[in-house]
């Protein structure tokens, strides 16, 4: 009896390898993966976070295509619990092309602005949700990250009256030589913000800001005085509201000075400083080229898991 000749089994076909990323809840053949920036800087002219930006990675992990057109995401943002407002909806931007559909395999990144008002500096939770395609009225989650907005000395200070409100002022820092009625009629002005940082209502009211103007090389500030302004009642939790006033210290020539801020809430005697501008008054043309913007922050560096 002729032995049997051994045979070789066949070959166990390789599965493809698993699509990483987290399931879109209304799209469950759809994955996406999450990669955002972990910290930032404050940015006094931005009143807080700027130039950053998150990718959501969509890829097709199921076997029919799958339209993904229009599609944008929303942010939530809080901060020690209390919620700041994010645009409704962040699109791609003006020039970029994406994919309408992702057939089965394929994948691609959608970049998109961290559209937030952060206007205070500390620790954010944020979420991150999509919508695309056909379902432009369902936002699905897909990821949290934490981030880290570092002070560098410019956010808003606390005023210790009213628990939980901040208050700051910004303003340019280069402007050419102006006359008495262009300064008046606020060519050049200030921005003051004030913030609501706490989980409940803070009274804000009426106020009066004066400005105090020092020229280098000279011993003699302008003094102002101190100028109304309008503000509302009450803030609620997480918000800004911002005004502007024309200085009314102005400076007269061309150089370098600095203009101080002070803020007074309705009768009250007592004032506080809320900023610094460090003003230079110059003909020079490169002073007025404008810079880069947004500032180059801290970029997505990690896929978040």
């Amino acid at each position: 009896m002729v032995p049997a000749t051994p045979t070789t089994p066949p070959p166990v076909p390789a599965s493809a390898p698993p699509v990483e990323g987290v399931p879109v809840a209304g799209e469950p053949e759809i994955r996406a993966r999450l990669k955002a920036p972990s910290h930032a800087t404050y940015v006094a002219e931005a009143l807080g976070a700027a130039g950053q930006s998150i990718s959501v990675e969509l890829a097709n992990a199921g076997k029919n295509p799958v339209n993904v057109e229009r599609m944008g995401v929303s942010f939530t943002a809080t901060r020690e619990g209390v919620p700041f407002p994010c645009k409704k909806r962040v699109g791609a931007s003006m020039g970029r092309r994406e994919p309408e559909t992702l057939h089965p395999g394929q994948s691609f990144v959608f970049e998109r602005d961290l559209d937030c008002a952060m206007s205070l500096p500390g620790h954010y939770d944020i979420a991150v949700y999509v919508a695309f395609g056909d379902r432009q009225d369902r936002t699905d989650l897909v990821g949290k990250f934490g981030l880290d907005l570092d002070d560098r000395g410019v956010a808003p200070r606390p005023y210790l009256p009213r628990p939980g409100l901040y208050v700051a002022m910004v303003g340019d820092r280069a402007t050419r030589p102006l006359s008495p009625e262009a300064w008046a009629r606020g060519d050049y002005h200030v921005v003051l913000a004030v913030v609501n940082g706490s989980t409940h209502a803070v009274r804000v009211g009426p106020a009066r800001l004066a400005f105090t103007t020092y020229r280098k090389g000279s011993t003699l500030p302008c003094s102002g005085q101190a100028e109304s302004l309008l503000l509302p009642d009450e803030l609620a939790p997480g918000t800004m509201h911002v005004v502007q006033k024309a200085v009314a210290c102005a400076p007269s020539e061309e150089g370098q000075y600095e203009i101080v801020g002070r803020l007074t809430f309705g009768e009250s005697p007592e004032e506080i400083e809320v900023g610094r501008v460090s003003l230079k008054v110059s003909r020079d043309p490169i002073l007025f080229i404008p810079e880069p913007w947004p500032p180059v922050g801290d970029r997505p560096s990690s896929w978040v898991k």
